[in-house]
């Protein structure tokens, strides 16, 4: 397998990891806030744009900030979008009340005329375990690669 490849999926992981770490802390952020408005708080001195936009206006920009952040964590997984169109993607997050990050089972599947490549990518936490496999056959295998590193290539240089 090709360096390429495992690094472009490393840092495809990483980078997912990070995406959903960041956006269930603000998650966290404005849920307390929205329990707070719930309850009546006062929350004018501690934010500002409550005293302009009351606190009606204050629950509306919470609520769609938690939206934008739950899609966030949702999305966090996606691959490029042409990447997605010349192979299968399939995402599954698990969430787990005593973990504060959704576990990620993530296979890709990319056809040529060479071979399939697969890519599955699992996560714990902050950690993932990335395979990736093209068949049995070596040559075979490494033609496979080398036409998805292509596509990558591609991709990297029309974006």
């Amino acid at each position: 397998m090709s360096t390429q490849l495992k690094q472009y999926f490393e840092r495809y992981a990483e980078d997912a990891i990070s995406q959903m770490k960041d956006a269930l802390i603000a998650i966290d952020y404005y849920e307390r806030i929205r329990l707070r408005l719930v309850k009546k708080e006062d929350l004018s001195g501690e934010l500002a744009i409550i005293a302009k936009v009351g606190p009606e206006g204050t629950m509306t920009v919470v609520k769609n900030a938690l939206a934008d952040y739950k899609a966030q964590v949702a999305n966090a997984w996606n691959l490029a979008p042409r990447l997605q169109d010349i192979g299968t993607h399939r995402v599954n997050l698990i969430v787990n009340e005593r973990e504060h990050l959704p576990r990620a089972d993530v296979h890709y599947q990319f056809k040529s005329s060479a071979g399939t490549v697969k890519v599955h990518i699992t996560s714990a936490a902050e950690t993932y375990q990335l395979e990736i496999t093209a068949g049995r056959n070596p040559m075979a295998a490494e033609l496979a690669y080398r036409e998805l590193e292509k596509q990558l290539t591609f991709i990297a240089l029309t974006s």
